[in-house]
């Protein structure tokens, strides 16, 4: 990074009871280029905060009134100064408190009397790995919207070739050998589109733009209809669901579309990963405040290792499909996103060689 650069554009509040303190920091930074903002106590500093933000904050950490683990502490709840680094000034009687001062959310700490070069090092630091974590926010900003505008722009023709290769189909002068190469075009372009909408979800959800309308939901209904609508999967690998609920609806709070995607996706896992012939367990159990969905195949587990990274974005496990399926990486991630939105929870049971379970349990309505 260039620091000069960095220099000249950067401001920096200081904050201390104590004018000589001010004087003195205030002269070193000044000397080596920064723009410097002083206030004499935290509710003058947090008061100017309202009309400027600072690149960096150099604070004092015992001051009368508000002391400088209260000033950090409200800086740090605040989303708009939440990303300004703080630097405590402390004298060496103060070093205990300094503790506190990191649980609050300060980077670093300059010791008094003040060695000019020390304060000057600390800052350019932090100034620099300030402006990195930034330029790296609009980085994944910018990868963001590109991935969520080309995904977008996929979707439309992919369902078009589905429903083309569809019509294809339904044509009984197509021939077996043309009928099979137009079924492989439907099933590549029905691969595709999932991996398009895959990216979507993730995308929406990095953005924060997943939108949840949390209202009573039957869960058993839920499971049956996505169980229903993967039975033919399943059967073509020979599978067999075995599903266990209790009488009677079983109601949770969640989002009706969100929660629908939740347990296709564990459901068309287990039917992915499984060998055929094997059997799919899905159990649900309720108490007075949470509601468990389990999902137990007979696939080949899941090693300590794998587990490790299986929630996480484009996973590439050692277990593969069984089937010739295919895996985008992102399912599960976006399954464990979702799950916390609703205020639940998901995690897996696993040994290799003894089948793996998906547990997911949300608030009962």
């Amino acid at each position: 990074m260039n620091t000069t650069s960095s220099t000249a554009r950067s401001n920096i509040l200081i904050v201390d009871d104590i004018t000589k303190n001010l004087q003195v920091v205030g002269t070193i930074l000044r000397q080596a280029g920064y723009a410097v903002t002083p206030a004499t106590s935290g509710t003058e500093a947090l008061e100017g905060l309202r009309e400027q933000l600072p690149d960096l904050i150099l604070l004092d950490l015992m001051m009368p009134g508000m002391d400088g683990l209260e000033v950090c502490r409200r800086l740090k709840a605040d989303p708009t100064t939440l990303q300004i680094p703080v630097i405590f000034l402390t004298a060496s009687n103060e070093m205990e408190h300094l503790v506190q001062g990191f649980e609050v959310g300060a980077v670093d700490y300059v010791t008094k009397p003040f060695n000019p070069p020390e304060l000057l090092a600390r800052v350019r630091t932090h100034l620099e790995l300030k402006h990195a974590r930034q330029r790296l926010r609009e980085m994944n900003d910018e990868k963001n919207e590109f991935m969520g505008i080309a995904a977008h722009d996929l979707r439309s023709p992919l369902n078009a070739v589905k429903g083309y290769s569809e019509m294809v189909l339904e044509d009984a002068a197509l021939g077996a050998e043309n009928a099979e190469l137009v079924q492989k075009i439907h099933e590549a372009a029905a691969r595709m589109a999932e991996m398009v909408q895959n990216l979507l979800d993730a995308n929406r959800i990095e953005r924060g733009e997943m939108q949840l309308h949390l209202v009573p939901i039957d869960l058993a209904a839920a499971v049956s209809d996505v169980l229903e609508a993967q039975r033919p999967r399943a059967a073509a690998k020979q599978q067999t669901f075995h599903w266990r609920k209790e009488v009677g609806p079983v109601p949770v709070l969640a989002d009706a579309t969100v929660l629908t995607q939740v347990i296709e996706n564990l459901v068309s896992n287990a039917v992915k990963y499984s060998p055929p012939g094997k059997n799919i367990y899905v159990r649900l159990n309720k108490s007075v405040e949470k509601v468990v969905c389990e999902v137990q195949d007979e696939g080949p587990g899941l090693s300590t290792e794998d587990q490790k990274k299986l929630f996480g974005k484009f996973a590439r496990l050692s277990a593969k499909p069984t089937g010739g399926e295919h895996s985008t990486g992102l399912g599960l991630s976006i399954v464990k996103k979702m799950v916390e939105a609703m205020n639940g929870r998901v995690w897996c049971e696993s040994e290799p060689g003894r089948g793996s379970t998906f547990i997911v349990e949300l608030p009962t309505a």
